[in-house]
């Protein structure tokens, strides 16, 4: 900002003065709140060179100048004015609507309790009991709204698209009661001039009566404004509220405005992701207690491997059928570390790996790993796992161990202070055997068969694999099988590493975001991706026919004995007393959920307030360390989701508070419930046996 232009100019009339001198110092203390609330923001504003969008006329009428458009400040209002009727008339153009199939067909969230595999569910019952109590009261469309309504002038989440001259924000917050305001600017000079004209300070006070978070983002990369919206939200809301969130276009320029819209909807299903739930968190606890029980060797670190080691972890991806004859030329020099499904591929091109990598819970690990082939080589190679892994599993080999996951309820009660070292598993066995190599110290890993992505045109996974290898499947593992081809039937569209884009799923890309996340965490490690498939940021690209090993048979055998090194038993926590501290932190948590729940409702809004009271209580700080919220935080979210869509959905006010009531009272039904099978898994780590389950 040029400072001389809010010098005093001696044609000016005292008018003009006073005007330019008001307008000046609102945009001064703008910056002093921007400095001091968004930083990054107001770094962004010093470090560009912006006029005054604006002239003052002798008799103190105003130009406003934004962009290509000039008006006065009457023209600027009425342009506010139509674009606040837009908002107001809540068209789906102006309305998030997040599909929600499961209230038409509730099997959608609840069916997986039909799997067998799973320690005594109880969440499906409470998750069907939402959604049958809503149809019992809104049976018909006619008794529904056809997107969600929270109440009368209730918005519990705002997001504005650009500031420009600031009147609609002004209305926004006196007008609607919002829970959570995003201000998201694409264009510097437009967030410079709203300094002007809004007061940011008495607006952020008055939101505050009502309001939750208030946030201000600006950016000229779409890309990273929409993953800075994203962050936004989860950071500060229950990710559901993204069902029937408020979009204000101020659209000077639709053209970008349209693209960032498009890319925040087109990556909104990741809010939805990686919650976790209960019963699941439950069935790898029965698990991690078993396998406790069992004094399974246990990652513990200090090892290090060798400065030229190198290691090679093998994914089940299209790409590993050209990377096979590389793997055998070097096969006596590298660590190999097959991933997953990569065993069965491995196994029929008869090659050996040095460690078998598995981290799924459910027994299913076991019915896909139980095929002659694949058994057998497994009886002659070590296997890596996690700590909540299906106890069969251990079994197939003749040296097995476990590592404590990362962000994992069943490893964390394992060790309840975080002694150990964590490994990052999620979403995929690679995901697990890079984050392994890496925290080896590993500093030359190739990724071979990590492809997480596919041609069109070309196969999904490796032909050597189950999914193509020829041999006839049966039961568990045909579905498996029938399945994956399904899901990889589509896909969307990502980077390629050798070419423009590949094919990729939801899973697959979020494995590669959670690889680039281990990778980053390693600067000192260099990771190769000789692979067709997606790009993955901070690996080295190379071609298959261009890799060379350096490493030798001693630096392998040198590897391969710190591995085994890492490894100890007896390093666990007292799992019954860790438990019975958990049922005590349960207990806790059931008691202010009843308080909290207590709460009056008075209105349809309050239902709302109320989910958002719960979230933030699940989220404080303060509880961070306990271990009971990564068991909860899961559930609570997706049943919060469902009972947020249908109270938003409800028409009648007074039988929409009714079942809100109901609704909460479930909510603590469940925990109670869930409480049981937690007390059956004390027993189990105190005496080695489960008591009976008591019938209905």
């Amino acid at each position: 900002m040029n400072e001389s232009e809010s010098a005093a100019h001696p044609d000016w009339t005292p008018l003009q003065e006073a005007y330019i001198r008001k307008l000046f110092a609102t945009y001064q203390a703008n910056l002093y709140f921007l400095r001091e609330r968004f930083p990054s923001v107001f770094d962004t504003l010093m470090a560009s060179k912006l006029r005054a969008p604006f002239e003052i006329h002798a008799d103190g009428s105003m130009t406003i100048f934004s962009g290509q458009h000039a008006g006065s400040v009457r023209d600027f209002t009425d342009l506010g004015r139509v674009l606040l009727h837009e908002f107001e008339r809540a068209t789906d153009g102006t309305r998030v609507w997040v599909e929600a199939g499961y209230l038409e067909k509730p099997a959608e969230i609840t069916d997986y309790a039909s799997n067998p595999d799973f320690f005594r569910p109880v969440e499906h019952v409470f998750r069907g009991e939402i959604v049958r109590r809503f149809k019992e009261r809104c049976p018909t469309p006619e008794h529904r709204h056809r997107r969600p309504v929270f109440g009368d002038h209730v918005q519990p989440l705002v997001i504005v698209f650009g500031s420009g001259f600031g009147w609609h924000l002004e209305r926004l917050v006196d007008e609607y009661e919002i829970f959570h305001l995003f201000i998201v600017d694409t264009d510097v000079e437009r967030l410079n001039m709203s300094l002007y004209f809004v007061d940011f300070i008495a607006l952020h006070q008055r939101f505050e009566r009502h309001g939750r978070s208030f946030s201000i983002a600006l950016h000229d990369d779409n890309e990273l404004l929409a993953a800075s919206v994203l962050a936004t939200i989860q950071k500060h809301a229950a990710p559901y509220m993204v069902q029937g969130a408020a979009l204000f276009f101020h659209d000077y320029d639709s053209d970008r405005v349209r693209d960032l819209w498009e890319r925040i909807s087109a990556d909104m299903g990741k809010l939805f992701r990686g919650w976790g739930f209960f019963d699941d968190e439950v069935l790898g606890l029965r698990h991690a207690v078993e396998n406790a029980l069992a004094r399974r060797p246990v990652y513990v670190g200090g090892a290090s491997v060798p400065a030229d080691a190198v290691a090679v972890v093998v994914g089940a991806g299209p790409s590993l059928d050209v990377l096979l004859p590389v793997l055998r030329n070097c096969r006596e020099r590298v660590v190999v570390f097959s991933c997953g499904t990569a065993i069965s591929a491995l196994a029929n091109a008869g090659i050996d790996p040095d460690f078998h990598v598995e981290i799924e819970r459910t027994a299913a690990t076991y019915r896909i790993l139980d095929t002659p082939r694949t058994r057998a080589v497994l009886a002659r190679t070590p296997l890596l796992t996690s700590a909540i892994m299906y106890p069969g599993v251990f079994d197939l080999s003749p040296q097995p161990a476990m590592f404590l996951k990362d962000i994992d309820f069943g490893s964390n009660m394992l060790d309840f202070d975080r002694r150990l070292p964590r490994i990052r598993t999620n979403p995929t066995c690679t995901n697990g055997g890079l984050d392994f190599a890496l925290k080896m110290g590993f500093r030359k890993v190739f990724l071979f068969g990590v492809d997480l992505g596919f041609h069109p045109d070309g196969a999904h996974h490796s032909k050597n694999s189950i999914y193509y290898n020829g041999e006839a499947k049966e039961g568990y593992l045909a579905g498996v099988v029938a399945g994956t081809h399904r899901l990889h039937h589509s896909g969307k569209p990502v980077p390629g590493n050798f070419c423009d884009t590949v094919l990729s799923t939801d899973q697959l890309t979020y494995s590669r975001d959670i690889l680039q996340v281990s990778i980053a965490a390693h600067p000192d490690a260099v990771v190769y991706n000789p692979n067709d498939g997606a790009r993955i940021a901070w690996t080295e690209r190379i071609r298959p026919d261009d890799i060379r090993v350096e490493a030798t048979l001693e630096s392998r055998q040198q590897a391969i004995a710190a591995v085994n090194r890492a490894f100890m038993r007896g390093v666990l926590d007292d799992m019954p007393a860790n438990i019975a501290n958990l049922v005590a932190q349960l207990d806790a948590v059931i008691a202010d959920l009843r308080m909290l729940f207590a709460r009056p409702l008075r209105r349809k809004a309050d239902l709302f307030v109320r989910l958002a009271d719960m979230h933030a209580y699940l989220f404080e700080t303060k509880h961070q360390e306990s271990q009971v919220f990564p068991l909860v935080r899961g559930s609570m979210q997706h049943m919060g989701r469902f009972a947020n869509d249908c109270f938003a959905l409800m028409k009648d006010e007074a039988a929409a508070i009714e079942y809100g009531r109901e609704v909460f009272e479930l909510f603590v039904d469940f925990l109670n419930a869930g409480r049981e099978n937690l007390v059956a898994l004390h027993a189990l780590a105190s005496t080695g046996k489960l008591p009976e389950q008591a019938e209905g």
